[in-house]
């Protein structure tokens, strides 16, 4: 199992390109590393526009109380 998933991995990155990002690496058998990231995200990314040629994660005022979309 874990061998695929690194085979997997080598073959996205070709298609990721410049926007693949090595993850962090955890020193604990637990990612704990990770819940910053978690925290972050459940702060900031809500939904996907599904709207134009790009689509990214944006913000929902009405769930974070921003007064903006980033």
């Amino acid at each position: 199992m874990f061998l695929l998933l690194l085979l997997q991995t080598e073959a996205a990155k070709p298609v990721f390109g410049k926007y693949y990002r090595e993850p962090k690496k955890s020193a604990a058998p637990l990612p704990f590393h990770l819940i910053g990231e978690i925290i972050r995200s459940f702060k900031t990314d809500h939904f996907v526009s599904d709207t134009g040629d790009v689509v990214y994660y944006q913000t929902d005022s009405k769930i974070n109380g921003s007064s903006k979309l980033e």
